[in-house]
């Protein structure tokens, strides 16, 4: 069986489970799940296709959690998930097409429009760039929202594109998920490429690379060349939350030397990680001097007034002009942690008026919109120690115990438990709660999670057990 035969099959495993399941409609299956395509499966992550003229923020919104838990039980281990758009590149002269997929009706203004969010008529062209990149067109400093929280990290990304490794090399940009590292990061690369499109851009995420190292070291002839030829002819190098390489010591090293390679080259490189480079965990300290040699910018949570600046944007990008400045306002003075959650508030709103075909409310918002509302709502002040010794008290073992090593049942399942608790109620990132828990991956923090969740489903005693020690935080 070749590799597009196995993750074909691999993929129709997963969408036969969630038929099964139930809980994606007939709707959302044939319009967007069965339009999806398993690119690969790294091991840790899959690496779904989709169409060009998909909107996928709304499958990552509302399908995501269903595809992973399907992965999970046809795997039986946890899996990331990453969406890549399929390759439209054509070598022809520049045309308007329209869109080959129909989409969810929108009312605007009266008239019957057939754009979901998100949706328009994009021009394709030729393109001599290298078709490898990595980078996602839409992600330009055209659609990203400038605020009081970003100035300095735009500016900064802005004096990279005018004079590439002259100004800041490298350019570190730091943050939480969700306030548009990604987006800044490959707004630089496009617009490199827009003023010369020679210029030899490659974007990854460290995953990527640790996976493709990993690949390279294993097989046998030119496969370690090869890849140490692919990133170090790079012009610009984009490498995105780099501190999933806290404590893979052999893929640090081979990337130190990358970074030593391109930087002695004049080549740029560009960073971002979740946190600052001295705050990373277990990362090699010549490394965390090379991050902090260039410049480190950081990109924080967005005030009310850029809020509501995003928000008027993708409404006017997506033609959305049943959602009302009242809405947009309500949004913006309630959803305050990540921009990605504020415009997954939106793309629902926005559908939710297309199939009612009526400007939604406030009370319609509340009501579609209770999950997330209720999560801005949870507190944060609870902290990884005090959730680690609230679970150890309730199972009667000791928090060096949900710490440590040891595997028997007694230990790993408070030890799932703590960590699924920290996921729930704390601002925590995966790297960092891995960290807190004996220097564990994020990826055992995933696996951990899905097991109490689904073990929850059934579970009453496991249930009462969760509430109880939830609400000692409140």
């Amino acid at each position: 069986m070749n590799q597009t035969e196995k993750e074909s099959k691999l993929w129709n495993e997963i969408k036969e489970d969630l038929r099964r399941q139930g809980n994606v409609g007939e709707y959302g299956f044939e319009s967007y799940i069965s339009q999806l395509k398993l690119k690969s499966d790294t091991g840790t992550k899959l690496v779904l296709e989709y169409p060009a003229d998909m909107f996928i923020d709304w499958v990552e919104t509302y399908y995501s959690n269903d595809i992973r838990n399907s992965a999970a039980r046809v795997l039986d281990a946890a899996r990331e998930l990453e969406y890549v758009p399929a390759n439209t590149i054509e070598a022809t002269d520049t045309v308007d097409e329209p869109e080959a997929t129909p989409a969810p009706l929108l009312q605007t203004q009266g008239t019957t429009t057939t754009s979901a969010p998100g949706n328009k008529t994009r021009k394709r062209r030729s393109d001599t760039a290298p078709i490898n990149s990595g980078l996602n067109a839409d992600y330009t400093f055209d659609s990203f929202v400038v605020g009081s929280n970003s100035e300095f990290a735009v500016a900064a990304a802005k004096a990279v594109v005018n004079a590439p490794s002259r100004m800041y090399n490298p350019l570190f940009v730091h943050g939480a998920s969700g306030l548009g590292k990604t987006h800044l990061l490959q707004a630089i690369g496009n617009a490199i490429r827009e003023k010369d499109s020679n210029t030899q851009v490659l974007y990854v995420t460290s995953e990527d690379f640790t996976n493709t190292y990993i690949d390279a070291i294993s097989r046998q002839g030119d496969s370690l060349s090869n890849f140490r030829r692919k990133y170090r002819k790079a012009d610009v190098l984009i490498i995105d939350d780099v501190q999933f390489l806290s404590q893979k010591g052999k893929t640090q090293e081979e990337f130190f030397h990358t970074f030593n390679a391109l930087f002695a080259s004049g080549k740029q490189i560009i960073l971002s990680a979740d946190c600052p480079a001295s705050d990373i965990t277990k990362l090699d300290d010549r490394l965390t001097s090379r991050f902090e040699q260039g410049l480190t910018v950081a990109l924080n949570v967005p005030d009310l007034e850029t809020r509501i600046a995003i928000l008027r944007k993708k409404r006017r990008m997506w033609n959305s002009t049943l959602i009302s400045d009242e809405i947009i306002n309500y949004l913006a003075k309630n959803i305050t942690r990540s921009v990605r959650r504020l415009e997954g508030a939106l793309v629902r709103l926005a559908t939710f008026a297309a199939f009612s075909q009526k400007s939604p409310s406030i009370q319609d918002a509340r009501v579609q919109l209770n999950d997330l509302l209720k999560e801005e709502n949870t507190t944060s002040s609870v902290t990884i120690a005090d959730i680690q010794r609230r679970v150890a008290e309730e199972f009667n073992i000791r928090v060096a115990d949900i710490n440590g090593r040891r595997r028997t049942a007694n230990i790993a399942h408070p030890r799932q438990l703590a960590m699924f608790l920290a996921r729930r109620h704390t601002q925590a990132s995966l790297q960092d709660i891995g960290a807190a828990f004996g220097g564990r991956d994020h990826g055992t923090v995933i696996h951990a999670t899905k097991t109490i969740e689904e073990k929850l489903e059934s579970d009453s005693s496991l249930r009462e057990i969760t509430e109880r020690i939830a609400a000692s935080f409140s």
